[in-house]
């Protein structure tokens, strides 16, 4: 009996003694978290402050362009594989043109035979001398010249007595169903201009131009 009596004495001191180490240890623990100690060291997050920008910088507006003025890459491809094509006859020692002459020499020239298609369309001869160089006129204007021409036509009846037959019997049938698109550079200052004629891998001209006093005239191919 007495040794019952002791062990739930024993017991009940065992049980009082651990729940008054708990109580402790939680209180330390209690001031560690809430109470640090002088050598502990706290690790302070500090969140990045947000730049606020006040005048957004400016953004520049989109470059417009014009209708005429737009081109893409397949354009741009394709004109200079007509500027070296065009430029491909040009002697090494010429000197040589550029880009921007070509396109320059290309729109004036192109202007120039749309004047002559309205020119032969209406017969208006004196306005065709206009566009003839000098030199080719003088040339056509010799009978000797005019008739070396007239053995080259294919209908041998027709005669040349003057430039006027010239004009109408060999410059208007030679060329009133051209098509020209293309110029090639003899030189700086002579071009021919052409008709590509891509299914049949061949290139037809039409036409000469020499440059004479800053102008493009048309040259009138002579008889050999």
């Amino acid at each position: 009996m007495k040794h019952r009596i002791f062990f739930i004495f024993s017991i009940f001191v065992l049980c009082l003694f651990s729940c008054k180490s708990t109580d402790q240890e939680a209180t330390v623990i209690e001031n560690q978290i809430t109470e640090p100690g002088e050598d502990e060291v706290i690790e302070v997050i500090v969140e990045p402050e947000v730049e606020i920008i006040e005048d957004e910088p400016e953004v520049p507006e989109p470059e417009v362009f014009e209708d005429d003025e737009v081109m893409d890459v397949d354009e741009v491809v394709e004109v200079d594989d007509e500027y070296l094509r065009s430029i491909n006859e040009i002697d090494s020692d010429e000197e040589s043109v550029t880009l921007a002459e070509f396109n320059d020499d290309k729109a004036a020239i192109l202007s120039i035979i749309d004047e002559l298609s309205d020119v032969m369309t209406n017969f208006e001869f004196d306005k065709w001398k206009t566009f003839i160089s000098p030199t080719s006129i003088e040339y056509y204007s010799n009978p000797a010249n005019l008739r070396k021409a007239q053995k080259k036509l294919p209908d041998k009846q027709i005669q040349l007595k003057g430039l006027r037959d010239y004009f109408k019997y060999v410059f208007i049938p030679s060329r009133k169903v051209s098509k020209v698109e293309e110029i090639r550079y003899i030189s700086k200052s002579y071009i021919k201009a052409v008709e590509v004629r891509e299914e049949e891998d061949t290139t037809v001209v039409y036409y000469y131009f020499v440059k004479e006093n800053g102008s493009w005239k048309v040259k009138l191919p002579e008889v050999n």
